[in-house]
């Protein structure tokens, strides 16, 4: 390919990325971290993010995250690395160190692979970006439309979001693999090819075969009754159906929920009382992952028998939380008993590690940075952790003014058992705290809305 004809090219390429990032609102954020594991689609997003972040004075970090679920995977990030590296590409390697189960290890691997990505992210005050494109999307409608899912789950991939405090954003989810092929060939930039992208026991890649045989059938005979085509349309459309219903639950939220820093939600369930189940669940089921910290939504049947017992005024446990009516009983009445929504405690203990000086999430929903090491957990297991002579040490040390907290939503709150023993309590927004200067920090993450500059653009 003559070089003018390079240059054309990869110029529209440029202008085309730069499009999407100020339509997504990603222009406004201070810097990228890419997801980068040598594939063509995430070097090209890498590429394109570097060339965009040398014309916007923005900073730009490329991440390589080694699971060694492959021979040779080691050698494989080094040379991704180095390769990048000619195009002024900053990057790291992460290994993830965690033992591998002897079953699910690509679902193993993907999930610690993004909590990895994101406490770079975090680190860095940046957003996390992605190289999901449209093949990618087609598949994954593809998937939920074969599993019977819902609104949002027909919507597919999420161009943008807001996850443990990063935004997390997908500027080629409308680009072709092809595409993104073409953006490496023409910065002369090689890439990996990944073997595991062959192996039919895995849904995806027998997915894409599927879709690919259709979209020649498609092109051969002129019949196009499925294509790869239709299923990103259809993802497109069910994703703005579900922004717009996202919209107006918001609106009901605002008015009836009151999401409090310590880690709980009260709710006017009156507010709710008209609305159609479909509606109802979306919410509570929003609620519930932002104070239970759950990665996925309570399944619809369960979500059914919520309501009813919340009809009827008593308490549920769901998806990782509790509801516990605030109102008395003799002032029940149907739809209309408010209620308190609390990360559940008790049935086991949820321990974390934490570093010195390190940032992390606990249990899905709490951003916590401590001063000194320990192990993180819940209030309510601090005599567990302690052993028994903790008790009273437990309740001595309570910081002013969590007495005034609900029972249950002080025993969900991260408290840090140091190395020596001793237990430290968090400093709270609007608590008092017993330790001058503070020597750990948690936020509640279920406060955090999604960021006002991202636009409601959809890719597609």
């Amino acid at each position: 390919m003559l070089p003018s004809v390079k240059a054309n090219s990869i110029v529209a390429f440029d202008a085309r990325f730069a499009a999407v990032m100020a339509g997504l609102g990603l222009d406004q954020c201070k810097g990228y971290v890419t997801a980068l594991s040598g594939g063509p689609d995430s070097t090209a997003l890498t590429l394109l993010t570097q060339r965009y972040a040398n014309v916007t004075g923005k900073h730009h970090h490329a991440v390589i995250v080694d699971h060694g679920l492959r021979e040779g995977s080691g050698d494989e990030a080094e040379r991704v690395q180095t390769r990048l590296r000619r195009f002024g590409i900053g990057s790291d390697i992460i290994q993830i160190t965690e033992p591998r189960p002897t079953a699910g290890s690509q679902e193993w691997a993907r999930i610690n692979r993004h909590h990895a990505l994101l406490a770079v992210a975090r680190q860095k005050k940046a957003a996390l970006l992605f190289a999901h494109h449209a093949s990618d999307q087609a598949e994954t409608v593809a998937m939920r439309l074969l599993k019977s899912s819902g609104l949002n789950g027909l919507g597919g991939i999420a161009c943008h979001r807001l996850q443990h405090d990063v935004v997390v954003a997908r500027p080629v989810l409308g680009w072709m693999p092809d595409q993104l092929k073409a953006v490496c060939r023409h910065l002369d930039c090689d890439f990996e090819i990944d073997p595991s992208n062959q192996n039919h026991q895995f849904e995806r890649v027998r997915i894409r075969k599927f879709l690919a045989d259709l979209d020649r059938q498609d092109a051969a005979t002129g019949d196009i009754a499925l294509s790869s085509w239709q299923l990103r349309r259809l993802g497109v459309g069910a994703a703005r159906l579900g922004a717009a219903a996202d919209k107006a639950c918001d609106r009901i939220i605002e008015q009836a929920v009151d999401l409090h820093p310590a880690g709980y939600a009260s709710v006017t369930m009156a507010a709710f009382a008209d609305l159609p189940q479909s509606f109802w669940a979306l919410i509570m089921r929003r609620l519930i992952m932002a104070v239970g910290g759950g990665q996925y939504g309570a399944a619809r049947m369960a979500l059914d028998q919520l309501r009813q017992r919340c009809d009827d005024g008593v308490s549920a446990t769901i998806g990782g939380c509790h509801f516990s009516p605030i109102t008395t009983p003799s002032s029940r009445h149907a739809s209309g008993a408010n209620y308190h929504l609390f990360r559940e405690t008790g049935r086991k203990v949820t321990a974390t590690p934490i570093a010195a000086g390190q940032e992390l999430v606990f249990a899905g929903c709490w951003l916590v940075k401590s001063a000194q090491a320990g192990m993180l957990h819940g209030f309510s297991d601090t005599p567990r952790i302690q052993g028994d002579s903790g008790a009273a040490l437990h309740v001595k040390s309570m910081p002013d003014g969590w007495h005034l907290l609900p029972h249950r939503a002080r025993q969900a709150i991260p408290v840090l058992t140091t190395l020596d023993g001793g237990s430290i309590y968090p400093q709270l927004k609007g608590y008092n705290s017993t330790q001058l200067p503070a020597t750990m920090a948690a936020r509640f993450l279920g406060m955090a809305r999604r960021p006002t500059f991202l636009a409601d653009t959809l890719i597609g």
